[in-house]
């Protein structure tokens, strides 16, 4: 066998071995509605972008940060969190041990020699129906992340009988360009949403670190199918039903992150 053919079988053997060694990053789908299912009058959702579980200068670690977080919260029955890490899922299990359906998605750095990984969840206390997701896209420079929407259907009853929620933590690029990777990464994630073709009769929801502005949100969503919103800088709740009251948790301002979470009640009745 000449050099060159053992420089190929060389390069595969070594190919083999890295890909044998790499597993794949921890991921939790809904389990069973097998729980009660109840009609509420309203309910209150959280957005949470948790900094991979430090403050906004690396201040705290992970439990003590969403242990201070979950202080804060005042009723929540649905809780949305970006940059959770696999390794780390656990730990957020136990925080937020009465939130029984849960859905975590990891996303992974693709830049090649980097083995980071990130990921997004869905915590609720009703149980979740159904659930899907989307791969939105790759965020073109630093540690090309990718990027993944989830969705998950949730029995509430009275009059809209089901929550369509729609989660997404999106492109960030360093607004190159007038923000264009970021523009095109929302447009994309509202084209998931329109696929959906959801009954207008239903309530549907939008949720999460959207890495834009609310202004330019609004030039990319419909104000006539999602008037009812609360932003507070990239972090939105939008939402085709009204929202009762809104406002945000000062979790920047407390050290536990570098965003500050965003909250709504959502109505489910005649409002």
């Amino acid at each position: 066998m000449n050099f060159s053919k053992l420089s190929i079988l060389f390069a595969s053997l070594v190919a083999l071995l890295l890909s044998s060694c790499e597993k794949e990053p921890l991921t939790e789908f809904p389990i069973d509605a097998d729980g009660a299912l109840t009609d509420v009058a309203e309910f209150r959702i959280v957005s949470y972008n948790i900094h991979g579980g430090t403050g906004p200068h690396g201040e705290g670690n992970l439990t003590d940060n969403l242990t201070a977080f979950r202080a804060m919260l005042q009723g929540e029955s649905i809780i949305c969190l970006q940059e959770v890490e696999p390794d780390c899922w656990n730990q957020v299990k136990t925080v937020f041990s009465d939130y029984p359906y849960r859905y975590f998605l990891p996303q992974t750095s693709t830049k090649f020699g980097t083995h980071k990984e990130g990921g997004n969840a869905i915590l609720s206390q009703f149980p979740i129906q159904s659930y899907g997701q989307q791969s939105i896209q790759t965020d073109p420079g630093g540690d090309k992340w990718e990027r993944k929407a989830q969705f998950v259907r949730i029995y509430i009853g009275n009059d809209n009988q089901y929550l369509n929620l729609f989660h997404y933590h999106n492109t960030y690029n360093w607004h190159e360009n007038n923000s264009a990777s970021e523009r095109a990464g929302f447009e994309k994630f509202v084209a998931f949403v329109n696929s959906m073709n959801i009954d207008t009769s239903e309530m549907s929801v939008l949720i999460g670190d959207f890495n834009i502005s609310q202004s330019q949100v609004n030039t990319i969503i419909s104000a006539d199918d999602f008037p009812f919103s609360q932003s507070s800088w990239v972090d939105h709740i939008y939402s085709n039903r009204v929202l009762l009251t809104i406002g945000e948790y000062d979790t920047y301002g407390n050290l536990l992150s570098d965003h500050n979470a965003v909250w709504a009640v959502v109505c489910n009745e005649d409002c």
